[in-house]
């Protein structure tokens, strides 16, 4: 079933994330947010994420039946984290026949931010001295891709923002770690804290703006851009290179 054919007037969108340390919930009748909830408490997604999700449906008034779309970050960020965001999407959608859409994890981060004339430059910690990361141009408050997806090492973004002769401001749950190592650079800044993180909302609009990407549940994959650390400390044991 295409999200076309279960359009109405206005469409009733479901956002999750689970791709990094918090979770995040939110359903929005387009752009307009009926409910957003947010937990960042230590314990796992498991744990949490179900809870969250019934939350802010009982906040918003809505019935799961009635969510049209389904968004829900697809990566990168924590292996274990994707997989619970993305079981929990597939698993809701399959009982209500609800289309989905994967969308990325550092965009959704990145629009929580957007300040004009700024780049800017959601990381995420992916251990090893890399972290996930694209860069964002941020204009009259829409943002415009300057980069994929990746993994980077943390050096190796640092030559890149020299090079940008920009004010950054960095968001994600790498933005501390990236600060301490960039804090010769005095045009780098951290984001606001209570916009650090991903917010439900933000996965929704992302949703909301890519509903031609829409699949149905079993067609959901993650994008990991490593492999796990146990296929790659397998890889090193036979002398391979990561692919």
């Amino acid at each position: 079933m295409s999200v076309c054919s279960r359009s109405k007037t206005k469409m009733l969108i479901l956002g999750i994330d689970s791709s990094s340390v918090s979770g995040a919930a939110a359903v929005l009748r387009d752009n307009t947010v009926l409910a957003d909830g947010f937990v960042c408490n230590g314990l796992t997604h498991s744990q949490t994420l179900l809870p969250l999700i019934q939350q802010t449906l009982q906040q918003a008034d809505v019935q799961p039946d009635a969510i049209d779309l389904i968004a829900v970050t697809n990566g990168p960020g924590s292996f274990t984290g994707l997989r619970i965001g993305m079981a929990t999407a597939k698993g809701i959608a399959a009982v209500y026949d609800t289309p989905c859409v994967g969308v990325s994890a550092l965009e959704a981060a990145a629009m929580g931010v957007r300040q004009n004339g700024a780049v800017i430059c959601p990381v995420m910690d992916a251990r090893c001295k890399q972290v996930y990361n694209a860069l964002f141009c941020c204009q009259d408050g829409k943002l415009s891709r300057l980069c994929e997806d990746r993994a980077i090492s943390i050096e190796d973004l640092k030559k890149e923002l020299q090079n940008l002769k920009k004010p950054v401001v960095l968001v994600g749950d790498g933005a501390v770690l990236c600060y301490n190592a960039y804090k010769d650079l005095d045009y780098v800044a951290l984001c606001a804290e209570k916009d650090r993180l991903i917010r439900g909302e933000s996965v929704a609009l992302l949703g909301f703006a890519n509903t031609d990407a829409a699949v149905q549940p079993e067609a959901l994959r993650p994008v990991y851009l490593r492999l796990p650390q146990a296929q790659r400390e397998l890889l090193k044991k036979k002398g391979q290179n990561e692919q």
